[in-house]
């Protein structure tokens, strides 16, 4: 996780302990069934209002069947500022005092570098269709389009009753997730 180079967290067997909104306070273990690439996917977000946020937009495009975990990085395609709720109620990259946003990703030559380390910090894990992940943005200018393009991986676990080989907090923060 937060790797430069992008892989998927688990392979086929691996055993893994989730925790999150979904998951009992000591998280669920579960072993993973089958790995898929998800290798791009673009979402446009619509028109957005010159200095104003446009809260809450869900994507169920994103959306996961029964025991499927995702695991997604995204790229910021237009002059916007995207800021995740993972799950909704609980706003990601965020501090005591200020919130954190993913900005556009830069397409000058000489910013590979900035490109890189922005694709590694926006990963993130989400459950099922129960925690569809939310997104709030923002542009100084009026736009008429927001795209945001998703790449990744999905997981098919099945539930074990072995403890997890690592732990994976998914779809929340700690004070979101019972722990």
């Amino acid at each position: 996780m937060y790797e430069l180079e992008f892989k998927p967290i688990l392979q086929r067997n691996h055993t893994v302990q989730l925790f999150g909104p979904d998951f009992p306070t000591g998280g669920a273990n579960y072993r993973c069934l089958a790995v898929d690439a998800l290798p791009e996917y673009i979402k446009d977000f619509g028109a957005l209002t010159a200095a104003t946020w446009k809260a809450d937009q869900e994507d169920t495009n994103l959306e996961l069947t029964t025991f499927e975990l995702g695991q997604l990085r995204m790229m910021v395609l237009d002059d916007v500022k995207v800021r995740l709720k993972n799950p909704a109620p609980t706003q990601k990259w965020r501090t005591n005092k200020t919130n954190f946003y993913l900005p556009r990703f830069p397409t000058e030559a000489g910013q590979d570098w900035y490109k890189q380390y922005l694709f590694a910090l926006s990963e993130f894990f989400y459950w099922e269709s129960k925690q569809t992940p939310r997104f709030d943005l923002y542009s100084t200018i009026a736009l008429d389009a927001a795209r945001v393009l998703f790449t990744g991986w999905k997981f098919k676990l099945e539930p074990v009753t072995e403890k997890g080989a690592f732990e994976l907090l998914v779809s929340g923060w700690p004070a979101s997730a019972g722990k």
